[in-house]
């Protein structure tokens, strides 16, 4: 049997004195989470009630009642998968190791080795996963271990393109990491503007994107902090570098809470756990719980993907470039200047 090798060391009853803790950390942890809406009490399917209210104006000049706007309630549907993790470790594999110190073999009180670090360990591991299948989640993707559970955002996003009240579509093929992060920004409905547009890039393109304002010569640019996202020169809309669409073209425009993380978080379907099994003499973990996303209001996405990796903007860089490979060197546009002076001081002195 495969048992996992210790990488992370811990401490006695960590997991019973902070099951609660790392609960928390797992399904409201860092990341988009922290940006996006949080839908508790689903467990299998849920629609999201949402209102969009739209109060009218009246002449109020006179005596009477006229009543008038709408407070209209729609649906989306959000879906939720169970997850579990399942761990098994071996203590004898610290035996003849640095920190067998920590490995004791007695029949009774086995504590789990290095538990705190562990633990610590398998949570950022988890939420690194959970953080990739919030956004590029695919159920299409069977033989994808991360993927295949639910549809992430750029799935769902692009699935809707086509719909008259959906998804906005970008096209994006052929432009640079400005260009295209702008063209997103443009597309984006006012209602997105007001609220504080937000627009989520992979780390890539988030890099690309800030070297273009270098290039550009923006350099009155306000950085956000921390430094994980940037705003758009002249605006109030940030650009966020989103771990989650690592490897991944597209770019998705909105605001976080337009993004809605689903999950149970209120009863005993979440699992975390640790015990000592003397059957095998190994340690187990099981990690279980469930988790979905949906997208609120499909008409206040700006979706578009890049067709490879985009370039930085050329910029200021460039255009002297360009003026040094023309015919007129820079030298010749001096020398032509100093000829044209001197000339004309001549004329002047003649006449």
């Amino acid at each position: 049997m495969s048992h996992t090798n210790f990488v992370v060391s811990g401490l006695t009853a960590y997991i019973e004195q902070s099951r609660d803790l790392l609960l928390k950390y797992i399904l409201f942890g860092k990341g988009s989470r922290e940006r996006m809406s949080i839908q508790t009490g689903v467990k299998y399917k849920e629609h999201l009630h949402i209102f969009d209210v739209d109060p009218v104006f009246g002449d109020g000049s006179d005596c009477g009642f006229s009543a008038a706007g709408t407070a209209t309630l729609t649906e989306r549907l959000i879906q939720v998968a169970p997850i579990n993790v399942d761990m098994e470790i071996c203590p004898k594999n610290l035996l003849g190791k640095y920190a067998e110190y920590e490995v004791r073999m007695a029949s009774t009180d086995n504590p789990l080795p290095f538990e705190e670090y562990l633990m610590e360990g398998i949570i950022a591991g988890i939420n690194r996963k959970i953080e990739k299948a919030i956004w590029l989640g695919d159920k299409t993707q069977s033989s994808d271990a991360v993927l295949k559970w639910i549809d992430g955002i750029v799935t769902l996003a692009a699935a809707s393109v086509t719909a008259s009240t959906g998804v906005i579509s970008v096209t994006m093929t052929g432009l640079n990491a400005y260009t295209g992060v702008m063209a997103v920004y443009n597309a984006l409905p006012e209602v997105v503007l007001e609220i504080g547009a937000e627009i989520f890039v992979s780390p890539a393109i988030f890099r690309a994107f800030v070297q273009s304002l270098v290039n550009l010569n923006l350099y009155h640019y306000n950085p956000g902090t921390p430094e994980d996202e940037v705003f758009i020169p002249g605006t109030n809309a940030k650009v966020i570098k989103t771990y989650g669409l690592a490897g991944s073209y597209a770019v998705i425009g909105t605001y976080g809470r337009n993004l809605v993380f689903g999950t149970d978080g209120e009863n005993d379907s979440e699992v975390i756990d640790a015990w000592w099994s003397k059957d095998d003499r190994t340690w187990k973990l099981a990690v279980e719980f469930n988790m979905g996303v949906q997208i609120a209001f499909l008409d206040r996405v700006a979706y578009g993907a890049f067709g490879s990796a985009p370039a930085a903007a050329a910029g200021v860089a460039a255009g002297v470039a360009a003026i040094a490979a023309s015919n007129d060197t820079i030298a010749d546009v001096l020398d032509d200047v100093h000829d044209d002076t001197n000339h004309a001081i001549t004329t002047k002195a003649s006449v």
